[in-house]
């Protein structure tokens, strides 16, 4: 790459500004498949613990049961196999979560030892949804839990019920969650084909290096979902391999759109080439839990660890009584990967939370029975499921109203200090969350960024060395996903100054130009 090619660095005051923007956060993002079969499961998650407890005139013991329905949230088009592996390990962090924020609410009443519980549950769960990979809503809920929990009135001869609810409930969510392999079981695979499909469409007709990520990003995990035999498979990973060869070898697009659909509603027509035997690529490599492997991610726990101590710390003298909002609202801001990530995540927290205040100003207005309070919350969470994948804000509107509905069973008579109290400390944890990403630096992207750049070239020139290009393909398709990943991370960071923007677009035009030359031709049926 010639000098002139390079970019000068942007000022620390221009990345400062661009980091700051807010155009991005209030965009609606089209979801392709995996929104109303999702929310239903989360609908009767949440309704079936609930309606039992009402019946059997507990409604003390429903803020515990929609914890342990928690478990629900997270998983939600994932492989069966997938959510057998990691459901029940989220299913009991949060039963870990709430037992722990009960006993230390039964020891003792001191403040400044929940703030400390919560900070140090809050950063665990993020490393914890980083490192082993959970998927939205990473480790939000644990704190959530933890912290709703805290707040009840607990003594000790309560603990264990309260617990034994909430151990009840993630069983439940656990077994339903599964419980769609016996009822749909190719549809987590037709839902991530039907995504590639769409995405590669996207980018045929838009073509930027951000839609060609998306593009093969999608391809890639639709090739990851579909390992293992089985007739469906086999004929969704032909229609992939035909999409994915439309990437290397761009032509129309139109078809694509049609057959995605076709293939989310089950009705998948039969591939123009011959289905290959196994998807391209080989099995993506575990992390472990390997020190290498947790290092890229100890900057964002330790700005978690301080943001959350701050927010609950500022709590305490200004006499809160829903303090630990704070620390989950500082929680969920930081549920990203940077800086600008963060920003936007607050923009979309304010935003959602002050909606949802609106609308539970009107739920409270009508002054409801508790059976209906609790019926409201069912539906939020349903509502909410179907719109925070297009936009977090707009998930927000909804999920709101729920919490304020379950703090409201406690305390019926405290409506207008609950929603004054959850917007003050919304904004409160968010701002203070989104100061500390932007004054304490990830030093580690840099690092990350070097050496997915020399591992992308290092996969480059195995894959021109190599005779059987399989192995070596499916090398160079991780390095350059990974290269794109680390740099986004990198240029999400205002304080770094050089991301290596050109560097990067060069080196992934070559990979891209290499998979390309190198892809296996396609036989014809």
């Amino acid at each position: 790459m010639n000098v002139s090619d390079r970019a000068a660095p942007d000022s620390a005051l221009t990345r400062l500004r661009r980091t700051l923007r807010v155009r991005d956060a209030l965009r609606y993002t089209r979801t392709v498949g995996g929104v109303a079969v999702p929310a239903l499961r989360i609908g009767v998650s949440f309704g079936v613990p609930i309606a039992a407890l009402a019946a059997l005139g507990r409604v003390d013991l429903v803020p515990f049961a929609a914890f342990g329905a928690f478990t629900s949230l997270y998983c939600r088009v994932d492989t069966w196999s997938h959510r057998a592996r990691l459901l029940p390990l989220i299913a009991l962090g949060l039963v870990a979560s709430v037992a722990t924020a009960t006993m230390i609410a039964a020891t003792t009443d001191d403040a400044l030892i929940g703030v400390l519980v919560l900070t140090a549950i809050a950063t665990l769960g993020k490393l914890a949804a980083d490192v082993l990979e959970f998927g939205p809503p990473g480790g939000l809920m644990f704190v959530f839990a933890a912290g709703a929990a805290a707040y009840a009135t607990q003594d000790w001869s309560s603990t264990g019920l309260h617990i034994e609810v909430t151990a009840a409930s993630a069983a439940l969510s656990v077994a339903l969650s599964l419980l769609g392999n016996l009822l749909h079981p190719t549809g987590p695979h037709r839902v991530a084909a039907a995504r590639a499909l769409v995405a590669v469409a996207d980018h045929l007709d838009s073509p930027s290096p951000a839609t060609r990520h998306r593009a093969h990003l999608a391809v890639h995990r639709a090739s990851a979902a579909l390992r293992g035999p089985g007739r469906t498979a086999s004929t969704l990973r032909a229609h992939l391999a035909d999409a994915e060869h439309l990437l290397h070898h761009p032509a129309d697009a139109g078809h694509l759109r049609d057959l995605a659909r076709k293939v989310h509603r089950g009705r998948i027509p039969q591939p123009a080439s011959t289905p290959p035997s196994s998807p391209a690529g080989t099995p993506r490599a575990s992390r472990g839990l390997r020190a290498s492997a947790i290092t890229p991610f100890l900057p964002n726990a330790g700005r978690m660890l301080l943001a959350c101590l701050l927010a609950g710390l500022i709590t305490i003298p200004v006499g809160l009584g829903h303090a630990y909002w704070a620390v989950v609202s500082a929680s969920a801001v930081l549920q990203s990967t940077h800086a600008t990530a963060t920003w936007l995540r607050t923009v979309q927290r304010l935003a959602g939370t002050l909606g949802g205040a609106v609308l539970a100003v009107a739920m409270f207005g009508l002054h409801p029975s508790p059976l209906v309070v609790l019926a409201l919350v069912v539906v939020c969470q349903l509502v909410a499921e179907v719109f925070v994948q297009a936009n977090y804000a707009l998930g927000l509107l909804f999920v709101t109203p729920l919490a304020l509905g379950l703090a409201s069973l406690s305390n019926p008579a405290a409506h207008d200090e609950l929603i004054v109290e959850r917007i003050t400390t919304t904004v409160l944890g968010a701002l203070v969350a989104a100061a500390v990403s932007l004054v304490l630096i990830n030093r580690q992207s840099a690092r990350r960024l070097h050496a997915a750049l020399a591992e992308c070239q290092a996969a480059q020139q195995q894959l021109r060395a190599a005779e059987e290009s399989t192995v070596a393909r499916a090398r160079l398709t991780r390095a350059v996903l990974a290269l794109r990943n680390a740099h986004a991370v990198a240029d999400g960071e205002p304080w770094h100054r050089n991301p290596r923007t050109r560097e990067v677009l060069d080196t992934e035009h070559a990979a891209y130009e290499l998979l390309a030359a190198t892809a296996p031709s396609r036989a014809r049926a």
